[in-house]
């Protein structure tokens, strides 16, 4: 065979994708670069699954095509994922220009394609993925010769790759200390291994064993050992990608964000590009981008909590909760606890609750918007990967969310544990949010480090909930509006009075609104007679005080609220801008832990 269509390199490289699908915990146990945090092998596999997924129903070359690096740029997850996947985009854009490529044609796509991945990495390291592309791609031009076909071309040149490979562990500190090579690597070498043997029946590699790399690279660091010490290597903690609409250059991009972070690859084709870096600050990343094009998507890892749940689990049941969340950061390690974001959409860029949108840039942002931003769930996608990872851990997970008549994200949630393992994974409707969802984590997150099992984890939730009180005192009802939190009718009523009602949520989760007053102190000093009057009926045994940038007026709520219980706040804290998006800047409120079941009757 002296040329390719697109046709047959489409199946090729369906071929080479299902090797590596086939492949993933195996590549998972071997990854220790750049950081151990065992996801090279699932990054792969997702990037693979979209490409299988996104070009199967297209029929004409331009329509592969164009699904091919649609694929590319929505499923690449990861330093590898990223590399490989501008390694596919640059066979792309050269198979838009040559419907059959005869044998010289390929090895230029690929030598192009090997080249524009090692320009996408900010600062290439030898000894991986890189190494073995133009490993091969050296091969495939030296062995060449006009008389012979693909075949014995693929083979000499797979060969080449696999001692390219094997070499890898002599290249890295890293991957020299474990006695592994580079997963990235061995992923691109099952790639060839499926994409040229579609073509060919009569691939071997080097002592004979077809289609098999075992006799080379057997993995010598299984998935739970504790050798992986992620404080070896974890310089910057969240792993942080950005898809987005591309209005100056990527070069200009990378200049920016270079020294937020390391691990910097940069994939794109002219109109649309995706970014990856580790950072301690995504949401100053995220700054960056906008200022450059139009956020698409985004995927932020925090790769502590990864390392935290393959070797360092400190119970058998994992938590996870959602951005309307608001507790201090610091739980979230102290008890292990997974976050799913919301997700908030500013113009035409989309954010991350909390990790790639912060309070102090949020309140500047809204000031500034004609339209009222809008907020959504986390994709189905998102989810099922974070349970399907964590049921891999974990005997049981304990998701719970934000109050299901506010959000969608409770029924998400629950379709995807009912898909997946409605055994293992409980799915729990707050049926309030902000601080008093807080503590009824709080609740679940100290009964899960005591040990306790499921099924008293779950009692306790089932006993909390009802026991749990919010009040917010807002200062314009505008955005509640506009949100479609308060109807219209109670919001040109509130207007045309002037009034600053008391916001609340019912048993069902539903919002509420509680009294009129006319000024924004008087309606601070309403909350808290209300308050008082509830702490004497059914007293208070736990409070946190939470406000949308308000500081000096939560003061005020401490010094009250202290002298009203005797005791301390649990915390304070600023509210997720999910929440300040409906509650306003300046809003402050009070949330609650009660001795018995609230009544919730008027205040």
């Amino acid at each position: 065979m002296q040329s390719l269509n697109h046709r047959m390199l489409h199946r090729m490289i369906l071929a080479g994708a299902n090797e590596i699908i086939a492949r993933e915990k195996e590549l998972n146990a071997i990854n220790v670069f750049p950081v151990p945090d065992g996801d090279t092998g699932s990054n792969l596999a997702h990037l693979m699954r979209m490409i299988v997924r996104e070009t199967e129903s297209s029929t004409d070359s331009s329509d592969k095509l164009e699904s091919l690096k649609r694929a590319c740029l929505r499923g690449s997850r990861g330093n590898s994922g990223m590399i490989f996947s501008q390694f596919i985009l640059s066979m792309c854009s050269y198979m838009a220009n040559c419907p059959d490529l005869k044998i010289t044609q390929f090895i230029e796509m690929c030598e192009q394609s090997a080249a524009m991945s090692r320009r996408s990495v900010h600062e290439p390291k030898e000894g991986t993925v890189l190494s073995v592309m133009d490993d091969w791609v050296n091969a495939l031009r030296t062995a060449f010769t006009p008389s012979e076909g693909l075949a014995d071309l693929f083979n000499r040149s797979y060969a080449e790759a696999c001692i390219s490979l094997e070499n890898t562990k002599h290249q890295l500190d890293e991957l020299r200390k474990y006695n592994v090579v580079d997963a990235g690597a061995r992923g691109f070498v099952h790639f060839l291994q499926g994409f040229i043997a579609s073509l060919d029946d009569t691939l071997t590699v080097p002592g004979g064993v077809s289609q098999n790399l075992e006799p080379l690279v057997s993995p010598t660091v299984a998935v739970d050992s504790p050798s992986h010490n992620l404080a070896d290597s974890l310089e910057f903690r969240y792993c942080t990608e950005f898809m987005f609409d591309i209005k100056t250059s990527m070069e200009e991009v990378k200049q920016y964000i270079s020294p937020m972070g390391n691990s910097i690859v940069a994939v794109g084709d002219g109109h649309q590009g995706k970014i990856h870096l580790h950072t301690d600050v995504p949401a100053r990343v995220a700054e960056v981008i906008e200022d450059h094009g139009w956020i698409v998507h985004q995927k932020v890892e925090d790769m502590k909590r990864q390392h935290d749940m393959i070797y360092n689990r400190q119970a058998s049941i994992a938590l996870v909760i959602d951005s309307a969340c608001d507790i201090p950061e610091s739980w979230l390690d102290d008890y292990q606890i997974h976050r799913l974001p919301l997700y908030l959409q500013l113009g035409r860029s989309t954010y991350l609750d909390k990790v790639t949108l912060q309070s102090d840039t949020f309140y500047e942002k809204l000031e500034r918007m004609t339209e009222q931003p809008s907020t959504s769930q986390p994709a189905q996608e998102t989810i099922s990967l974070l349970y399907e990872q964590l049921l891999a851990h974990y005997d049981h997970i304990v998701s719970i969310h934000l109050s299901k008549p506010l959000s969608g994200t409770y029924d998400a949630c629950r379709q995807t544990a009912e898909r997946i393992d409605p055994a293992r994974i409980h799915v729990v409707d707050s049926r309030t949010l902000s601080g008093a969802y807080g503590l009824v984590v709080l609740q679940a997150a100290e009964a899960v480090a005591a040990g306790k099992p499921i099924e008293e984890v779950l009692a306790l939730l089932a006993s909390s909930i009802p026991r749990s009180e919010i009040l917010v005192s807002v200062p314009t009802l505008k955005h509640m509006i506009r949100g479609g939190r308060v109807s219209p009718l109670q919001g040109r009523i509130a207007r045309w009075l002037d009034m600053k009602p008391i916001v609340s949520v019912n048993q069902e989760g539903q919002s509420m609104l509680y009294g009129t007053t006319l000024y924004q102190r008087s309606s601070l000093g309403k909350m808290l007679k209300m308050i008082s009057r509830i702490h004497r009926r059914n007293p208070i045994q736990r409070y946190v005080i939470l406000h949308a940038g308000a500081e000096a007026d939560s003061a005020h709520c401490v010094e009250e609220m202290v002298r009203m219980t005797g005791r301390n706040p649990l915390y304070i804290t600023g509210v997720a801008p999910v929440i300040g998006l409906h509650a306003g800047k300046g809003a402050v409120s009070v949330a609650m832990m009660l001795s018995s079941e609230n009544t919730r009757r008027n205040k």
